[in-house]
């Protein structure tokens, strides 16, 4: 049994209209359905509306599809009791693109990766203070951060803090959306190093979201293109995933720029 599946999930969101008019919905994710297995990292690409981050939001419990499952564990996260939730809910955790918005300004590191202790760990102080120290350091910090506010922390930094909350639980499933595409390119390295020896270390399993191919080559094992709310393709081996035909594939190709300025080709403006 795969540790995640995702069967048939389709999702819209209501568009703007005036109030006289028919209400309308837009189409986001349209019949998508893709698996992954325990200790594999699934590399999710596509451009900008692909409907990558909504699948994340999906999968994550916190928008409900209007068809399809989402299995996790073998249980369908939307077909459960509350308790049967929660408990699933420690296995799955989160690490989003905005490292500054993913934590309160007025908490301390200490109180941030605290928090899903507190929520389902019956810790002394001390004990949550070890445990801290320890997430602190696993993740490239020192013990002594742990009193420091977000705003005393770079963006790699407290992106790695982010990564010591999530992996606190010892969680199963990660979901990271778009995770290091914030970060400068070394800092990018660093964290995706990080991500893999934790992976390593733990056993755990990703869905990495990103519309950065060299990024999503780095950390995934398979790959998967999300396009227009559809799987248009997925690599069980990703080294196809350059040499593929799909329309989709060569679309998300193209949209990258060459790392030198001068090897770019931009595309002339239209003449008014």
């Amino acid at each position: 049994m795969s540790l995640l599946q995702v069967k048939d999930v389709s999702h819209s969101y209501a568009a703007s209209h005036l109030f006289w008019q028919a209400k309308r919905r837009t189409t986001v994710l349209s019949g998508v359905s893709l698996s992954i297995e325990q200790g594999e990292c699934l590399g999710l690409l596509g451009t900008s509306g692909a409907g990558k981050s909504t699948l994340g939001r999906v999968i994550l419990g916190l928008e409900k599809p209007q068809k399809g499952q989402v299995l996790f564990q073998g249980i369908d996260l939307y077909d459960t009791d509350t308790s049967t939730r929660k408990r699933l809910r420690r296995d799955l955790q989160v690490v989003f693109q905005d490292c500054y918005s993913s934590v309160n300004p007025r908490m301390t590191a200490e109180q941030i990766i605290g928090e899903p202790l507190q929520n389902y760990e019956s810790l002394s102080l001390k004990e949550q203070q070890r445990v801290i120290g320890e997430l602190l350091e696993r993740v490239g910090l020192r013990s002594e951060d742990m009193h420091k506010l977000p705003s005393q922390f770079s963006g790699g930094q407290l992106q790695r803090i982010n990564i010591a909350r999530a992996i606190a639980l010892k969680p199963k499933l990660i979901i990271l959306d778009e995770a290091v595409s914030s970060l400068d390119m070394v800092t990018q390295a660093n964290v995706l190093n990080l991500l893999n020896e934790l992976k390593s270390t733990f056993g755990l399993s990703y869905l990495f979201i990103t519309h950065d191919i060299k990024a999503a080559y780095a950390i995934s094992d398979t790959l998967a293109v999300l396009d227009n709310g559809e799987v248009a393709l997925r690599c069980e081996d990703k080294t196809q995933f350059l040499s593929s035909t799909n329309p989709s594939v060569k679309r998300l190709l193209g949209s990258v720029l060459s790392e030198h300025p001068r090897h770019r080709k931009l595309s002339k403006a239209p003449r008014s």
